[in-house]
């Protein structure tokens, strides 16, 4: 079985792992990396995916998915400290129909503010993409508390 994904000729995320786009890493594990996302749903978002190609939820290994929710967590715990969040939104999609808009699994870490609304849906559409300058920033103010 296979979810319907958008069409693609090549995966963003695996160009950023082979270095031919660019992106800014935060943290990696032996199966997974974490990055910032370019769309800033709150201050300090990020993704993890499996250094592996995999769709969704249905493809990617045991190990893959430990290794990917185990750097979520480290990340997520950097976030919180660096920017002074008080709750986070960790959540992954899979298929278009249920949001997913890159072919390859990964995982949303989104630290929460207390002027955050806790009823608001993020949606890649209502938010711009941020330079690389700015991702770098963020990933560098991330890693200061790992």
């Amino acid at each position: 079985m296979r979810f319907e994904l958008p069409p693609y000729a090549a995966c963003s995320f695996c160009q950023d792992l082979e270095g031919t786009r660019a992106c800014a890493f935060v943290a990696e594990n032996e199966h997974a990396v974490a990055e910032v996302d370019e769309r800033q749903y709150e201050r300090g978002t990020t993704l993890v995916i499996p250094r592996r190609h995999r769709e969704s939820i249905l493809d990617i290994e045991d190990v893959e998915i430990q290794a990917v929710y185990s750097l979520a967590r480290v990340v997520g715990r950097a976030a919180a400290t660096a920017f002074g969040a008080v709750g986070m939104n960790v959540y992954q999609n899979n298929g278009t129909k249920a949001g997913q808009h890159e072919p390859h699994f990964h995982v949303h870490v989104v630290p929460r503010y207390q002027a955050s609304d806790p009823n608001r849906r993020f949606l890649q559409r209502d938010y711009n993409v941020i330079s690389v300058d700015e991702q770098r920033a963020i990933a560098e103010t991330i890693r200061k508390s790992l």
